[in-house]
């Protein structure tokens, strides 16, 4: 297996886990879980984050609502992912 570097994306892309912080104004487990989730992983949908991190959909949407509302997270389609830091 060959480490090749590549760009880093500006709007988004997987994270190293090592670098991912939280910001201060997450304050519930549930946001700081989904958004450490979104950062690590880059894009998910909500089944994805559904299975994943074994959370019930009606606690999912308004955690992913909070987080689009506070340009932490962005919607595309079906896809959740986190925006350019």
């Amino acid at each position: 297996m060959s480490n090749t570097e590549s760009p880093a994306t500006e709007s988004y892309g997987p994270a190293d886990p090592e670098s991912v912080s939280v910001p201060a104004e997450l304050t519930s487990d549930g946001t700081k879980l989904v958004y450490l989730y979104l950062q690590v992983t880059g894009e998910s949908t909500v089944n994805e984050l559904n299975r994943s991190l074994e959370m019930k959909t009606i606690s999912l949407l308004p955690i992913l609502d909070t987080l689009v509302g506070m340009d932490l997270v962005s919607r595309e389609g079906n896809s959740y992912l986190p925006t350019a830091a």
